[in-house]
């Protein structure tokens, strides 16, 4: 039963950690776009600064929120901290990887 265990946590923390590098890509990636949007207003068309400042809000929280919500220990579910590399968890000290 432990074995069984021991292996959901590892699949999940894998799922998690695969799901929190897209979205730091995709964050990167969007803001990036912004950015060149910014400096760069006449690529698609006209855009308030106040605009793309808005987005780019709006895309740091979105990924601060979806952080804060995915990046937990699958068994504790407590949050793992900066280190995308993690092997165990600081708290229940599970084998996530």
């Amino acid at each position: 039963m432990k074995q069984i265990d021991d292996e959901q946590i590892r699949l999940d923390f894998a799922r998690r950690r695969r799901h929190q590098l897209f979205a730091i890509a995709a964050t990167f990636i969007f803001l990036l776009l912004l950015a060149l949007l910014d400096r760069r207003y006449d690529i698609f068309g006209e855009f308030a600064r106040n605009d793309i400042l808005a987005a780019q809000i709006i895309l740091l929280g979105a990924f601060i929120w979806f952080s804060i919500y995915n990046w937990r220990c699958p068994s504790c579910k407590n949050n793992l901290g900066p280190d995308i590399n993690r092997r165990v968890c600081r708290q229940c000290k599970a084998r996530l990887q």
